[in-house]
């Protein structure tokens, strides 16, 4: 940078680029790796980027729901997604982006601190969910499916009766910045 010049941080009120380009989940039975999109969420990836700045900060993480792939031609059920929490964020993410889940992807749940990991493509949802992330694809083979494959059982969501599958026992997780590690 020449002697004067501004960084491009400064340049701008309220612009800064992350330092690190992912985070990591440590879960019991591997880690899930996932690349930021912040050119698709900003606002997203910053408060997930918060949390997982702060190893404290994120005590109740877990995943809690394990959709398999529908059968082909469906869209379920069952869903074909990971679910958990992100509990413990600094404040809830806006809705941002505009594009449908595709598989490989993790998405917020609108106005709420959960996050889901998609199995299949999901256009049929559209951009109701905010896409911020990308897991790496030998983690969706691995530690993704392993969860996936865990004992579950079902309920019917209270309001709009949707069958839902639900880990027998939820997957606690820590969460740190990409090329920091911590312990589930």
């Amino acid at each position: 940078m020449q002697k004067g010049a501004a960084s491009r941080e400064s340049a701008f009120i309220g612009y800064t680029e992350l330092k690190e380009k992912g985070c990591v989940l440590t879960t019991s039975y591997g880690k899930i790796n996932i690349k930021f999109l912040s050119n698709v969420a900003p606002e997203t990836v910053a408060a997930v980027h918060a949390l997982a700045a702060d190893i404290s900060a994120c005590q109740s993480c877990k995943f809690y729901r394990n959709e398999a792939v529908p059968p082909e031609g469906t869209f379920g059920p069952p869903y074909g997604l990971l679910q958990g929490s992100l509990q413990g964020m600094q404040e809830t993410p806006p809705a941002e982006g505009g594009s449908p889940a595709k598989r490989g992807q993790v998405c917020m749940i609108p106005r709420t601190q959960e996050f889901f990991i998609a199995l299949v493509d999901h256009d049929e949802w559209g951009a109701a969910h905010t896409v911020w992330g990308e897991v790496a694809p030998a983690d969706m083979e691995s530690t993704v499916r392993k969860i996936v494959e865990q004992p579950f059982h079902t309920v019917k969501h209270p309001e709009y009766g949707t069958i839902m599958r639900m880990l027998d026992a939820e997957v606690p997780f820590t969460i740190s910045l990409a090329g920091r590690t911590t312990t589930a």
